[in-house]
């Protein structure tokens, strides 16, 4: 089960790939190397980068190099853009309060410029930006977080993203999202390899810690209504009590404060009162199973229990029936 998630960010939520291919064939440029394409890029980059800049502009300094890079981030005119479904995933995990952290090879500035831009920035505890080399930063990034590697998996576009995960001994999910394909990432072994992130949002339970149940209960409702499996009992009204308990689809904390995304207890208890005078019934057991019928029917409701207690019996409190959906 897996309760913390490590994210590359670029091809993985970010789509920057133009970005960085603008900046790099500006580098190029500073050095008189010819450009590349799109496909040359996709089919030749690697990470950690100064490896790949080793091969090609071996005789550039780094320091020097990446500060071209920066020129180039700043003289393109392309616009980063989220990957799809990459906020919703953001938000599966909001919800099933996973811990979330960013390792990216980004530049600080332009990750934390982008990141606060995309409106993504609030979804993670930590940032990790401008490692330069993932595999000889991720055993730091676990410690100073205390977190279990059997809990936590690295999500990455790259081979070397896989292989950070495989030092880190954490799970390792690659998305076919970004700057690798599918083959170039089955070279690393990734313990997973899903399209995109709405497909891994389908494991749902399975894979990641299930959704907090929060709870709304309904105590002591009255219900004034015709009962008894004596005629006689049944001509005259009684007022029996229901307490109603609500597992609810949406977690407390994911409400924001907004009446629009909480259950309607004061109309859900109405309709229960309703449902009880609606026609006249011989056993608890029948209105029971009416109102958690309603219960179910009520939109945000996952799971639903009511309980009936009538007061009938001499030497009683009062005779109860549980029924749970």
């Amino acid at each position: 089960m897996l309760k913390n998630l490590i994210f590359d960010w670029s091809g993985t939520l970010a789509n920057d790939l133009a970005l960085t291919l603008d900046a790099t064939n500006y580098v190029f440029r500073q050095y008189g190397h010819p450009e590349i394409t799109r496909e040359q890029f996709r089919s030749e980059f690697q990470l950690p980068y100064p490896d790949y800049y080793a091969k090609t502009l071996p005789q550039a300094n780094l320091d020097e190099l990446e500060d071209y890079f920066r020129e180039g981030f700043r003289h393109s005119d392309q616009v980063v853009t989220l990957i799809p479904y990459a906020q919703a995933f953001m938000e599966f995990c909001k919800a099933r309060r996973i811990r979330c952290f960013s390792l990216t090879s980004v530049d600080s500035k332009a990750f934390t410029q982008q990141c606060r831009e995309l409106g993504m920035i609030h979804y993670f505890e930590a940032h990790h930006s401008g490692i330069r080399h993932k595999d000889q930063h991720i055993h730091q990034l676990l410690a100073q977080h205390s977190l279990n590697p059997a809990e936590t998996a690295m999500i990455g576009d790259m081979q070397h993203d896989m292989e950070t995960a495989h030092i880190g001994g954490i799970t390792a999910i690659a998305v076919l999202t970004g700057y690798n394909n599918a083959a170039q990432l089955e070279k690393a072994h990734p313990d997973f390899i899903v399209p995109n992130l709405q497909s891994l949002m389908r494991w749902g339970e399975t894979l990641f810690s299930p959704l907090p149940q929060d709870h709304l209960r309904i105590e002591g409702l009255s219900l004034p209504c015709y009962i008894g499996v004596p005629d006689e009992e049944r001509l005259y009204a009684q007022s029996l009590k229901a307490t109603v308990d609500l597992v609810l689809q949406t977690p407390f904390h994911c409400l924001h404060d907004n009446i629009e995304h909480a259950v309607d207890y004061d109309l859900l208890s109405r309709r229960l009162i309703a449902e009880a005078q609606r026609y006249p019934r011989k056993l608890i057991e029948t209105l029971a199973q009416d109102l958690i019928e309603l219960c179910m029917h009520t939109p945000g409701v996952s799971h639903a229990t009511v309980t009936i207690q009538k007061f009938i019996l001499p030497n009683t409190d009062s005779v109860s029936v549980t029924v749970s959906r």
